[in-house]
């Protein structure tokens, strides 16, 4: 809640180093984990937070409510029926997380509908956010690995170097960025390495320069893409496409993997 109104880039980065150094594992590596987009639910899905508030409160209302906020989950948060006893702070993001993970399909719209009646609205907001993975609350994977970084003493490239070869919830990588272990092994031929920065060169500028001692590009309309192919830790045959800011995008490109 404070990462969404807090507007100013080293604000933001002031939170969430405060929150990797005082929260424990893993629940810091689950919310860095979410932060980023790798949290995923095979079966917790939109679908099951809107049957969910169809069951507890009026379809006419519900739709007029969503037309006008526009968010399901913040509009589920409001709508769910008040209780009078709140216990955000007795459920953890851990718990969340593995409940999501472990509960059978058929049993989740219970469990899930018991947190939202233990949770205030705020609560209600960042687990169903989790379950929907649309935080939108202005935290880059970008920046939340230059969080890591000033949280280790490290630089954000040597974040970038090491960000794939650690998995939710990221004990491996909070232990090395502490001094309890060494730096996440990367010895994999399929990994992200961190892109230089682009840099216009103008015509007059190359009288000054040996354009033969350079590698250039040409900057083109669209996203920039690393693409890496190799060999797993089993030997099995790995493609990957990576964003320059290091996101596995390779998902929404099955075509080129």
């Amino acid at each position: 809640d404070r990462l969404a109104y807090e507007p100013r880039r080293l604000g933001k980065l002031a939170l969430l180093e405060a929150y990797f150094r005082d929260t424990p594992d893993p629940d810091r590596g689950w919310a860095l984990a979410a932060m980023t987009g790798a949290l995923t639910f095979k079966n917790a899905k939109a679908g099951l937070i809107r049957n969910l508030a169809a069951e507890k409160t009026d379809p006419f209302l519900f739709g007029l409510s969503y037309d006008f906020v526009g968010d399901l989950a913040e509009t589920v948060a409001l709508m769910w029926p008040a209780d009078a006893a709140r216990a955000n702070a007795q459920l953890t993001i851990t718990d969340v997380v593995e409940g999501l993970k472990t509960t059978a399909k058929e049993k989740l719209p219970e469990i899930v509908a018991n947190w939202l009646d233990r949770l205030d609205e705020n609560g209600r907001w960042a687990i169903l956010k989790l379950i929907t993975g649309a935080l939108r609350i202005g935290v880059s994977a970008r920046l939340a690995r230059t969080a890591l970084a000033r949280l280790g003493g490290k630089a954000p490239d040597e974040i970038e170097d090491v960000w794939h070869a650690d998995a939710p919830p990221y004990l491996h990588l909070f232990a090395w960025l502490e001094g309890h272990a060494e730096a996440p092994s990367v010895a994999t031929t399929v990994r992200f390495y961190s892109p230089m920065l682009s840099h216009p060169i103008e015509a007059d500028e190359f009288a000054s320069l040996d354009a033969a001692a350079f590698v250039a590009e040409w900057k083109w309309d669209g996203i920039r893409v690393q693409a890496a192919a190799g060999k797993d830790a089993n030997g099995a045959r790995v493609a990957r496409l990576y964003s320059r800011t290091g996101e596995d995008i390779s998902g929404a490109f099955p075509d080129l993997v």
